[in-house]
């Protein structure tokens, strides 16, 4: 009877405890309350400040973030991944050197953490230490052949040390170990495309195959088929794009200079496409003047006229408004 007792008095207290924790983050988003009600109950548990911190890093709560990661490495000193992730919220405060303070420390906890070394290798690249980077991908690639991030982001140091082979060669091998490494594909699309060489269209397609809604890769490759002369291809590929994202200015006002080509002639379209771009930015001079110019087409000079004007106003230089403005002049003479 005692023991009855006993276990119903701690079953209470339990019940008690939780209703009073649950009004006290009553204000708070579910997740965040239930994580901070964890900690209360276990206050020296390392991973329940490291998941907060997660929760604080995906919300741009950095500082909270942090706190919460000094106090786990403090219960935890030992535990790599906590170093890690007390990088990752430095590294978003732009606290380059504490960043690469944490990733060696997290090495230092564990030299196997091939996390860790690519994460240094990345911030080494982005603060331009290629020579450290280099170094710091060759140990990664050393404990794990089978690498195609580390392959990448010494295709993106190669590419800026302008060794165009070797970044070549990088962007390759990282297809070779990962055939859904769209930002490969994507590198090598947009290279090609500079070089005017069609062989781009099929690394595009090739990285839509695996993110068939990646905006930029449709616009990309609609810019492509644009310089091709392939208008109705280029004109599909704008058009996935902005209905993917509606917002997407540069395939909005693509699609409008496209209108504007004699060979489709589709002024009112074109007009309606750089109108939409301008509710978007006001001050886009493209579109400003590109819509000028459709209204030309369709013989209303007063609505072009103003459009050229407006585009000098806001870039006074802007020689396709100057342009114009010059052929207005001479319709009216």
């Amino acid at each position: 009877m005692r023991k009855t007792i006993i276990r119903l008095l701690v079953l209470l207290l339990l019940f008690g405890y939780g209703c009073h924790s649950k009004k006290k983050y009553a204000d708070l988003p579910p997740e965040l309350a239930e994580l901070c009600i964890n900690i209360d109950r276990h206050p020296k548990k390392a991973e329940n400040y490291y998941k907060r911190a997660n929760y604080y890093y995906l919300n741009k709560e950095i500082d909270k973030g942090i706190a919460d990661m000094q106090t786990a490495i403090r219960l935890a000193p030992d535990s790599s991944k906590y170093y890690v992730t007390l990088s990752d919220l430095y590294f978003a405060q732009h606290e380059t050197d504490l960043t690469e303070e944490m990733l060696l420390k997290a090495i230092s906890k564990d030299e196997d953490n091939n996390e860790a070394r690519l994460k240094l290798a990345e911030l080494q690249y982005y603060t331009r230490q290629f020579e450290d980077c280099e170094k710091t991908i060759d140990e990664a690639v050393q404990r794990q052949p089978h690498n195609p991030k580390a392959y990448l982001i010494k295709a993106f140091m190669l590419k800026d040390m302008q060794d165009t082979v070797g970044y070549l060669r990088m962007l390759q091998l990282v297809i070779d170990q990962n055939p859904k490494e769209v930002k490969a594909y994507s590198e090598l699309g947009y290279f090609y495309q500079q070089k005017n060489d069609p062989i781009a269209v099929s690394y595009y397609q090739n990285g839509l195959k695996v993110e068939p809604n990646n905006v930029e890769l449709h616009y990309n490759l609609g810019t492509m088929f644009q310089e091709m002369d392939k208008l109705e291809e280029a004109e599909q590929e704008y058009k996935t794009a902005i209905s993917i994202d509606s917002t997407h200015i540069p395939s909005l006002n693509n699609l409008g200079y496209l209108y504007l080509d004699d060979s489709l002639a589709r002024y009112d379209e074109a007009v309606q496409l750089f109108t939409r771009v301008l509710q978007i930015n006001p001050k886009f001079v493209y579109a400003l003047c590109n819509r000028g110019v459709a209204y030309e087409y369709l013989g209303n000079y007063v609505a072009a006229r103003k459009d050229y004007e407006e585009t000098l106003k806001l870039s006074t230089n802007f020689e396709p408004a100057i342009k114009g403005l010059n052929r207005l002049d001479k319709l009216q003479h």
